[in-house]
């Protein structure tokens, strides 16, 4: 039977290698909070994901079955940066107003 890996299971394999998360986030090149936001949350981190999987040395589609498929190619869109970014909002001109002469 194959192992369940939930976040709690990752955390243990992580720590019983002897690292951290926050460890394992710098060395990886990624900010110290990067493993612990892809184990907490919906959204993964996806650089923090490949660095937790070559870490335990288990493939993605393992670990989080809901974000890979076997090839390891993300099973949901991942938005574009530029999309998730707050733009300063603009009011349109209104078509109400006009001069006043």
């Amino acid at each position: 039977m194959p192992q369940v890996w939930d976040r709690h299971a990752i955390v243990a394999e992580i720590k019983r290698r002897g690292e951290t998360l926050t460890n394992l986030a710098t060395r990886s090149g990624l900010s110290p909070s990067s493993v612990r936001v892809t184990l907490n949350r919906k959204r993964a981190v996806v650089t923090a994901d490949i660095a937790i999987s070559k870490f335990i040395g288990v493939p993605l589609h393992q670990l989080w079955p809901e974000r890979y498929d076997a090839k390891g190619n993300r099973l949901t869109k991942i938005r574009d940066i530029a999309k998730r970014r707050r733009l300063p909002k603009i009011k349109p001109k209104s078509a109400s107003r006009k001069k006043k002469a």
